[in-house]
């Protein structure tokens, strides 16, 4: 009929209760088999297995960074401690001689990281004296962290 909508009773299937098979509901109470069980839990032992090991090596991996973090700084710090000496009107350029920068084994305040410091004998390019400096700080499981840089005479 072409109409409004409406249906007629005659229409409408069925006025009694939905019936299992004409829900759905049938396929739902099955539930699953134990070899499917047994099937998805070896699927995901198998895919859990490797993204552990990945999130483990990630844990190691970031501790590293943190390491040679922390030890670029130690670098850096020495490094400013030295350019101060340079810059002081008491000690110049002549104070920096390796005697005056032991090594440190371990560093302050941080174990596990030992710092030296390398100091070049003097050079000369176009009449300016200058002298090449290398701190090194070193810890474990990660490669030694060098700053370089040259001093003048001016």
């Amino acid at each position: 009929r072409i109409g409004h909508g409406r249906c007629d009773a005659a229409d409408r299937r069925g006025d009694g209760p939905m019936s299992a098979r004409d829900s759905g509901i049938a396929a739902l109470e099955r539930g699953f088999t134990l070899i499917e069980v047994v099937l998805i839990i070896m699927i995901a032992a198998v895919a859990v297995l490797p993204l552990s090991m990945l999130f483990a090596d990630t844990s190691i991996r970031s501790g590293d960074a943190r390491n040679a973090s922390v030890a670029a700084q130690l670098a850096q710090a020495k490094m400013e401690e030295i350019a101060a000496d340079k810059a002081s009107p008491t000690r110049g350029l002549s104070y920096l001689v390796t005697a005056n920068y032991p090594p440190e084994s371990p560093v302050t305040a941080f174990s596990g990281y030992s710092r030296s410091v390398t100091i070049a004998s003097d050079s000369t390019y176009d009449s300016v004296v200058f002298r090449a400096l290398s701190v090194t700080v070193t810890c474990a499981n990660i490669p030694p962290i060098t700053v370089t840089t040259w001093f003048t005479g001016y």
